[in-house]
């Protein structure tokens, strides 16, 4: 992509509601380098009418009829954060490149807009180099800035794009596959037009593993449940849903929730039924994931929040997130 030069005389900065500029958004997440599926309309805006009703804004950049950047924000209390926190594994701006001086501008006129004391903006996950972590305070705050929750990533390397991955591992990921098929099973992407269908699969066998641990696992949260219901069909629709899934027989015993982005996956949450363990299920899973990646040009899969073992034992490598807070001077 070329880089584009943003004249600030050229921009137009308002903020808007998030439905109202949906096609556009949809439009320039495409175009940002980098962009996760956690940034994309596909997954926030079902995100705010269940999280965040009536309390979210989205600062919008446009030059002419082009959308060149966009902050979506939500209060919580006396806070202003990035829209899909919580949920969310990354907060991010979409900014073209050439425009990542509108963050703040972006940012400041996002909190003219608000109606009520703001006492704290509190910018989490962000990555290095991300224009929200750079970018100046807006007139009036200072900052303080965190580590974040660390994310394990595995770059994709070789034909592959499983050089990086340890030969353990590897070995594990093939027994798993010959232990699968001794069993009559398969591991399979879930058609686009059976997302509904194999997401609810998912939140039962999560459900159902954690419950052999006697905890309930974050699908107990229903305001998760809803969300995943609804996300699934709209980021399908948009291209950016990756779902693989465990048969044996007729019977799903497996599934692995994951979203693509650009040039890069998102392992987001999976689940499978304790009585097929020894299957290493969720190794299966995660092996076609990653297979699925670099056959469509992935750079990397991530892991997302947390340091797992078994994240490290594919050979990712640590990624450094960061944390933000801006409070009045």
């Amino acid at each position: 992509m070329n880089a584009i030069v943003g004249d600030a005389l050229d921009v137009e900065i308002r903020v808007c509601t998030f439905e109202s500029i949906g096609p556009a958004w949809q439009r320039l997440w495409s175009r940002v380098p980098g962009a996760t599926p956690f940034a994309a309309p596909a997954w926030l805006i079902p995100w705010a009418r269940h999280y965040a009703p009536d309390r979210c804004w989205v600062g919008a950049a446009s030059r002419g009829d082009e959308l060149v950047g966009c902050l979506p924000m939500f209060c919580w209390q006396d806070r202003l954060l990035l829209a899909g926190t919580g949920p969310s594994d990354h907060g991010e701006a979409l900014l073209l490149p050439g425009f990542e001086w509108c963050a703040r501008e972006l940012l400041a006129k996002t909190l003219s807009a608000i109606d009520r004391p703001i006492e704290a903006i509190d910018l989490q996950q962000l990555r290095a180099g991300s224009a929200l972590l750079t970018m100046a305070s807006p007139r009036g705050w200072r900052d303080t800035v965190d580590a974040g929750v660390v994310c394990p990533v595995l770059a994709l390397a070789g034909a592959d794009g499983t050089a990086q991955i340890p030969k353990r591992m590897q070995r594990n990921w093939r027994y798993s596959l010959h232990a699968i098929a001794r069993d009559d099973g398969r591991v399979e992407r879930v058609p686009h037009d059976e997302a509904a269908d194999a997401l609810a699969e998912l939140a039962r066998l999560h459900t159902l593993r954690w419950a052999e641990r006697g905890e309930t696992g974050v699908l107990a949260d229903p305001l998760l449940r809803r969300l995943l219901s609804e996300v699934g069909p709209a980021l399908a629709e948009a291209g950016l849903l990756r779902l693989q899934r465990l048969v044996v027989g007729a019977r799903t015993v497996a599934v692995l929730f994951a979203m693509h982005g650009d040039r890069w996956t998102c392992c987001y949450l999976s689940g499978f039924d304790p009585a097929f363990a020894k299957l290493s299920p969720v190794t299966a899973l995660v092996g076609a994931t990653i297979a699925q990646a670099a056959r469509e040009g992935d750079h990397a899969v991530d892991f997302l929040r947390g340091e797992e073992p078994y994240k490290y034992g594919w050979g990712a490598a640590p990624e450094a997130r960061f944390r933000r807070v801006f409070v009045p001077v």
